[in-house]
């Protein structure tokens, strides 16, 4: 979808998917097949170098007025306790890509964007929390993500932006259009067809296409259950009939929780110039010296010396300090009377120096 911002009238607010843009760094450079960048040390820093250049680039390319960086919470989240299994095929993250974590968070507050996330719940479900929010107190809220999850968020004054995407924003219809339902339609969607990322179990026998029409037609699954003896297909309607536990866990596995008890005032997250010593200080460590010398200040050219030279004794002793093998480069005035009398005689034996015989 093509998006204008300029309709977007309110403040924005952008909501960046912090591990989002990590996994995204870590498998760009994977799939270039490059060797790890490290450090002189053997630091890892190759994941928070893209880090920070795919957030500049959002930054310059958007503009937004505020923005924060939400990460997932440390420990098990309130769906794991429902659910054992929940996202337990994930692989283990690599040990590379698990120490850069640190590094990328002291990153973003060298660059004075705050980082938020609240135990016991998912990344998700802060942003979740925070774009609500956010729209009812008058902002115009961007989730930055790659998580189709995510989509049921979109509404009338948030959207959805996918970097990963070359940039391609969802509205509601937009949504729509990509996942054949509404937004607030999503977690029937994949309470019905499962999610094997998140390991969420979904209704045996129905998948994507079974899945989109049931939720098209009966308009969420608790319908779609109750009417079940409507349904056509046997395989669909048994599955309804026979999982009626599974198919609701599923459904709460993917719906967001948008009532996080998280304190945020949303003033704090104001777009704010870098804290360039504490920026200087993270490019050092991690040896970002093309990165440093964007920051350090170019050195100002020497001052330019001009005097005048008007007796003989003046002129042999500059001419003397010069010693052997000095340069001297001369200019000649050229021939003129009265108004167009030439300007003196000029001589200099280095940049930004100049000398004017009388």
């Amino acid at each position: 979808m093509d998006y204008d911002e300029g309709a977007m009238s309110r403040p924005r607010l952008f909501l960046v998917d912090a591990f989002g843009f990590i996994f995204r760094a870590y498998h760009a450079r994977a799939r270039s097949g490059a060797p790890l960048m490290r450090t002189s040390s053997g630091l890892n820093t190759e994941v928070v170098y893209i880090f920070h250049n795919m957030l500049r680039k959002l930054r310059g390319a958007h503009q937004p007025e505020y923005m924060a960086a939400v990460f997932e919470s440390v420990g098990p989240t309130f769906r794991e306790e429902a659910f054992e299994e929940y996202k337990a095929n994930r692989p283990e993250t690599p040990p590379e890509l698990v120490e850069q974590i640190p590094l990328v968070r002291k990153l973003l507050e060298a660059m004075a964007i705050p980082v938020l996330q609240f135990e016991k719940y998912e990344a998700d479900d802060v942003i979740g929390t925070l774009a609500r929010r956010a729209a009812a107190e008058g902002f115009d809220v961007v989730i930055v993500t790659a998580d189709k999850d995510m989509m049921q968020l979109v509404g009338d004054r948030i959207k959805l932006l996918n970097p990963s995407k070359d940039d391609t924003w969802y509205d509601a219809e937009a949504v729509r259009e990509y996942l054949g339902v509404s937004p607030d339609q999503v977690p029937d969607l994949l309470a019905l067809r499962g999610d094997p990322v998140d390991n969420i179990p979904g209704a045996p026998g129905i998948g994507e296409k079974g899945a989109r029409e049931l939720v098209s037609r009966f308009g969420t699954v608790e319908a779609a259950m109750e009417r079940a003896g409507e349904v056509e297909r046997k395989a669909y309607r048994e599955s309804l009939q026979n999982n009626r536990e599974t198919i609701l866990l599923s459904k709460r596995l993917a719906t967001i929780d948008t009532n996080v008890p998280l304190e945020c005032d949303l003033r704090t997250c104001a777009v704010k110039e870098p804290d360039a010593e504490a920026l200087k200080a993270v490019y050092r460590e991690l040896e970002f010296f093309s990165l440093l010398k964007d920051l350090e200040p170019e050195a100002a050219p020497p001052a330019a010396e001009f005097r005048e030279i008007s007796d003989a004794e003046d002129l042999r002793r500059y001419l003397e300090e010069m010693g052997e093998g000095g340069r001297l480069a001369v200019v000649m005035p050229p021939e003129g009377k009265g108004e167009l009398a030439p300007p003196p005689l000029g001589l200099s034996r280095r940049a930004g120096e100049g000398v004017a015989v009388a």
